[in-house]
């Protein structure tokens, strides 16, 4: 047999780097010179505190009820849309019909395809991204054949993404924009001006705007708004959410796709209809969008954790951005160091890892917007974050 030919869009992919390699490669030495369990990992971004019990015991009793339910309805069951379709109604004041709402595993799978439903491959045209943003934006883009611009998120910017920088033969190419309120990793919070200059410009300009809003429920301070509360957003956005960050339910993949717009809903739900989440895990998603006890649980417990981390942070020289939202710190290393010197340093001496920013952002326009910050991501417990705290004290 020959050798194989991938689709030349994939091997755009498949082609880049793996940033996290150095990463993995000194954990690894950590682990060999403290044991596995003296590091404390605000690596990766997966919580570590427990579904909460209403989910899994709604969960458990779901997989009986279910014994001969058959396929799961594709694009989520009337149970489901109707618990989400409540929810945005009390948290944004957003109402949606059940035609407006597709179940979706979590937003990954939404985010990663959404590119290829709406740009004409190999075309030259543009999805707007931001930068550091969440991987599958670009992955997407370019698996659908078309070409990620970089819309750089800086202090200057007070990491918010400046539409009036796009240049206009950018603009004119341009088919998607992806916006990220609460974004990862700045934390950064985006109010109803920055959602209107967003809407604006794709109505405008004829974009579709993809707002992934899955951090909407882990604030510090006001409650982030949705795009959907925008005037013009039900023309042009398509809101992502997930209770993957919400609910601790990484490992159920379950979350929502929803548009006002039915030319915009329409691909999504006709991809969707393929296979659809399971019907068990839709049952216990009910659950967690009708139980907000819980989830004030966890943003009590992330703000915890990050004003214990916070102080041991600026004592060594970092300046923390304090974030409005989601679970990470995005933090300024001290003078003298590059990210990847500082989280070297951290993990080798101290045992505590933490991701450099370069890494989870591209140079773009001669800017890398993570050269001078690590990402912490709080997921470690209180007590383990108050030990990486103790320690950074031996800081010299």
């Amino acid at each position: 047999m020959g050798k194989m030919i991938l689709n030349q869009n994939l091997q755009k992919i498949l082609s880049q780097p793996y940033p996290f390699d150095v990463v993995e490669r000194n954990k690894a030495k950590a682990i060999e010179k403290f044991g596995k369990g003296f590091v404390i990992d605000f690596g990766v971004g997966d919580p570590t505190d427990q579904t909460p019990e209403l989910v899994r015991s709604e969960c458990k009793k779901a997989v009986d009820a279910r014994k001969q339910s058959g396929y799961p309805a594709s694009l989520g069951h009337g149970q489901f849309k109707e618990a989400v379709s409540q929810w945005m109604k009390r948290r944004f004041g957003v109402s949606l019909d059940e035609e407006e709402i597709v179940a979706t595993y979590g937003a990954k799978y939404a985010s990663f395809h959404l590119p290829s439903y709406f740009l004409n491959p190999n075309k030259g045209e543009i999805a707007l991204v931001p930068n550091p943003g969440y991987p599958p934006y670009s992955d997407g883009t370019m698996l659908a054949g078309g070409n990620p611009y970089c819309l750089n998120l800086v202090p200057e910017n007070d990491f918010q993404p400046n539409f009036g920088d796009i240049p206009k033969d950018v603009l004119k190419k341009s088919r998607l924009l992806f916006l990220n309120s609460p974004h990862s990793p700045t934390g950064k919070s985006y109010g109803k001006e920055k959602f209107q200059e967003a809407v604006d410009l794709c109505n405008d300009n004829g974009l579709v705007l993809v707002s992934d809003e899955c951090y909407s429920e882990l604030y510090f301070g006001k409650k982030p708004k949705s795009v959907l509360e925008a005037k013009g957003a039900e023309e042009c956005s398509i809101v992502l959410n997930s209770l993957s960050k919400r609910s601790m339910m990484t490992g159920y993949a379950v979350g929502f796709a929803a548009s006002k717009n039915q030319d915009l809903i329409k691909p999504l739900s006709a991809i969707t209809s393929v296979q659809g989440v399971p019907t068990f895990i839709q049952d216990a998603a009910v659950a967690a969008w009708h139980d907000q006890n819980h989830v004030e649980g966890m943003r009590k417990a992330y703000k915890e954790r990050i004003d214990a981390l916070m102080p041991g942070l600026e004592g060594i020289g970092c300046r923390p951005v304090k974030p409005d939202a989601t679970f990470f710190m995005w933090v300024e290393v001290p003078d003298g160091f590059t990210p990847l010197g500082f989280s070297e340093k951290l993990l080798l001496e101290f045992g505590i890892n933490s991701v450099p920013g370069n890494l989870l952002s591209k140079s773009f326009n001669g800017v890398n917007p993570g050269d001078r910050f690590t990402r912490f991501a709080m997921v470690a417990s209180l007590e383990k974050t108050r030990e990486a705290a103790e320690r950074l004290k031996k800081w010299k």
